[in-house]
Formats: C-alpha cells, sequence, structure tokens
C-alpha cells in the first residue's frame, strides 16, 4: 500500500513479539518527590528504599511559577550594575553587585534544575499505551506487526511528555497503515511476513530524542512529488528539481496525502503537518528519512522542560527581539562585498555553502536597511529551518539570556512570526520570534 499523509520508518535490527499494555509497569506519578533515600527497606538489611512524598501538581507548578519569577528578578542585576557605575559612578558597587548576582544566578539554577526534576516523567507514560493500539490496528489490517520499545525510562517534563501522546499516536497509525506491508508482500519482497516497528527514546544533552521506525515500504519520492503536483501544494517544475530527500518532506505540507479512499486511518486530508505543528508548539523539531522499499524513520528532538528558555537576544530598527537559541547554527559578520543579489534575492557564501540571506526589517514590515558596522560589515543571525540555514541581517547581537516565555493572548494570539513574550530585567518587554514562521 502506497505511504501517505504521515510515514513508516527504518528497519530495527532485532524483533519482538507484539507489547500488550498489561505487559508494561504503571508510570510513577507526577509530582512525587523522593525523601530521606537512606531509609531501610523490606527486601533485605542492605536495600534502601526510599521514601516518597505524593505532591498535588498544582504545588509543584506553583513552584515553577516562582522560579519564573527568580529568574526574571536576578537578570535584573546586571542591568542594576551598569546603573550604578555610568549613573552614580559607583564602580566598587557594581563590582559587588556582579559578584552577588554570579551567587544568585548559580543558586537559581540549581533550584531551578530541582524543581525541574520533580516535574520529570519517563517517556513510557506515553509510550505504555502503544502496545494495544498497535495489536488493534494490525489485526483490523491483517497485518502482523511486532513492536519494539526501548529507553522508557528516559525523562522530560511533563509539559514536554503529555502532549507528545496524540502526535505520535497519529504516526503510529500511518506507519501502520501506509508503512508496513501486508504479508505476502513482504515475503515477496524477501523480508519477514512480520513487519517491525521501533520506539526509541534518548537523551542528548539538553533534549530528549524519540526516533520512531519500520522496516516496511518506505515513501515513493516520485508518487510524492506527482501528488503534491496534483493538489496544487507546489509547482511542477519546483517538484521536479526535489531531490528524493526533499521531496519526502512535502508530507509535511497541510492537506497533503497520498490515499485513495477515506477510512477511519487516513485520507482525510489531516496529515503530518498536524504532528509537525504540534512537536513545534512545545519548541520540538521533526526530522524526516526513508528509503523506498526499506522502510522510514522520524526523528522528534524536544526540550527537556519548557519552564525557562535560553534566547539570543538580538536588535534591528532600534528594537530588541529574542531568537530561541536551539534554532540558532551562529552569529557571523559579513562583508558587504560578500552578499551577492539576484533576482531581488541575497545570498552568500558561509563554510563553503551557500546561505540565503533575509532583512529581519523586511520580515517585520520595519521601513529601515540593516545596518553596517564601521567596518562595513553586516551581523547575520544563521538560523536553521529543517535541513536548511537561512541568514537573518540583523543591526546587533546582544548575547544569551534566560527568559520565561509567555504565549501571546487576546487580540495579538493570532499573530504570526512570533512564539510569544518575555520580561526582561531592565522591566522591558522582549518581543520572541518564531523564525520558522517569519521564513516560510
Amino acid at each position: 500500500m502506497a505511504w501517505a499523509s504521515a510515514f513508516g520508518l527504518a528497519a530495527p535490527s532485532t524483533a519482538a513479539a507484539p507489547l500488550a499494555d498489561a505487559d508494561r509497569e504503571p508510570a510513577a506519578e507526577p509530582g512525587a518527590a523522593a525523601v530521606d533515600p537512606g531509609r531501610r527497606g523490606e527486601d533485605g538489611p542492605g536495600a534502601a528504599s526510599p521514601k516518597v512524598l505524593k505532591v498535588g501538581q498544582e504545588k509543584v507548578d506553583r513552584l515553577m511559577d516562582l522560579i519564573g519569577e527568580m529568574v526574571v528578578a536576578k537578570n535584573s542585576l546586571p542591568y542594576l550594575a551598569q546603573r550604578a557605575e555610568t549613573v552614580f559612578g559607583q564602580r566598587e558597587l557594581a563590582r559587588e553587585i556582579k559578584a552577588q548576582y554570579t551567587v544568585i544566578n548559580r543558586i537559581a539554577e540549581d533550584m531551578q534544575h530541582a524543581i525541574m526534576q520533580v516535574r520529570m516523567l519517563p517517556v513510557g507514560a506515553v509510550f505504555q499505551r502503544f502496545g494495544r493500539l498497535v495489536r488493534d490496528i494490525s489485526r483490523k489490517l491483517g497485518k502482523e506487526v511486532n513492536l519494539v520499545i526501548e529507553g522508557e525510562e528516559t525523562e522530560a517534563d511533563k509539559n514536554v511528555i503529555e502532549p507528545l501522546a496524540d502526535p505520535l499516536i497519529h504516526i503510529l497509525r500511518n506507519s501502520l497503515d501506509h508503512g508496513i506491508e501486508m504479508p505476502q508482500a513482504r515475503r515477496a519482497a524477501g523480508k519477514p511476513a512480520a513487519g517491525t516497528i521501533r520506539i526509541a527514546a534518548h537523551q542528548e544533552s539538553d533534549r530528549v530524542v524519540i526516533e520512531i521506525s519500520d522496516d516496511g515500504a518506505g515513501i515513493d519520492a516520485a508518487r510524492v512529488r506527482d501528488k503534491a503536483v496534483e493538489r496544487g501544494l507546489i509547482p511542477a517544475d519546483r517538484a521536479a528539481t526535489l531531490s528524493d530527500h526533499d521531496a519526502v518532506q512535502l508530507i509535511f505540507l497541510p492537506g497533503f496525502s497520498t490515499a485513495e479512499q477515506i477510512s477511519d486511518l487516513s485520507g482525510r486530508g489531516v496529515g503530518m503537518d498536524v504532528v509537525r505543528n504540534a512537536v513545534e508548539r512545545i519548541n520540538g523539531s521533526v526530522e524526516l528519512s526513508s528509503v523506498h522499499g526499506r522502510g522510514t524513520t522520524l526523528r522528534l528532538s524536544l526540550p527537556l522542560s519548557m519552564a525557562v528558555t535560553n534566547v539570543m537576544v538580538i536588535e534591528s530598527a532600534g528594537r530588541r527581539f529574542g531568537v530561541p537559541m536551539d534554532l540558532i547554527v551562529e552569529t557571523v559578520r559579513v562583508h558587504g562585498d560578500d552578499i551577492h543579489c539576484f533576482k531581488q534575492a541575497r545570498t552568500t557564501v558561509l563554510r563553503g555553502r551557500i546561505v540565503p540571506l533575509r532583512a529581519l526589517n523586511e520580515l517585520l514590515a520595519l521601513d529601515t536597511e540593516p545596518l553596517k558596522n564601521a567596518d562595513g560589515e553586516f551581523a547575520v543571525l544563521v538560523v536553521r529551518l529543517g535541513t536548511e540555514a537561512v541568514g537573518l541581517l540583523v543591526d546587533q547581537f546582544h548575547g544569551a539570556s534566560d527568559i520565561i516565555l509567555k504565549p501571546l493572548e487576546g487580540v495579538l494570539a493570532g499573530l504570526t512570526g512570533f512564539a510569544g513574550t518575555a520580561l526582561m530585567g531592565d522591566g522591558g518587554v522582549l518581543m520572541v520570534l518564531n523564525p520558522k514562521e517569519l521564513l516560510t
């Protein structure tokens, strides 16, 4: 069966029997804090069994709100030190304030980390429901499917884990419907009659990575191109120039589907764009790779926590903006002579690669040209859009800062191009950009 509005994923090396919900241990309750780890257990004189204190979720959330306020308060100290020195001429006092800021910053970071640990949930809290889902759908479709789950103990903030349930279910349903072939088709292709879907989670630095893969039919890039053109989602001439890897990314376009018939599993025009949007709402990213006839792999990269966001503060047209650090590739200075124009499009070469350039003022409809420094150089913020890099022309960089990101509400809720707002230490409000919406 052709691959449609989701994906299947790359073949696992081992097979396992389908999982049932009863085979899995229940996840730990959120909001439980370990106390007195030295208490003796009943399993033996040398066994240690930590006490568990059950705490209401609203109390933990209140602690997170308080640590957020502390982050804003401690960020005001550098501004206070600068004012003490420049306005009142108190250089020694400014030095002491900066020294105290270092101490308070360390304590705030330790407190933030400790409170985050209380809110952590194992990803198995979401994975445990997939055994029955895979078993029921595969039986309904007449397919044989083994589910392999790895890294269930990997932890992340509950506000990151819980929104993943629906996107992951959508991924699995599409993988079962479009990725895994019927037993007779698999035998004809020299594969085992039973297909395998693997869900694996692990931590990379300050991110949680979840990979969903199968050894199914993969995605037919030619068929995806044809369907995208047929539905008017992309011009035919542009589709013809896409590589197979870029072509399969078209399944993320809104309304894309290759299903010929509408069923309760697919063909309704609600596909992978919904999954990508759900993941990006929690500051995550999605990468898709597929080999036709061998399988597909989907990689979700997610933040450990959404409580505090690290942003790069930039300036353009006399206004300050924030850009999430996890989207930034690098910051560079590019001489005006190294910027080339072709049909109103600006590009430059960085690390031997052509990078398109866009002026942030232009994207925000600000009638001001980007400023050069005394050496004739432009400030370029290189951001990552999927597998591509795009350079934003700005006026100045102001360094990184930890912020508490608040979503736009009221009449501003539908404003595109912005991820939210943050209160800065000097009392100003920082508008945080969403480069993906600005540049697409």
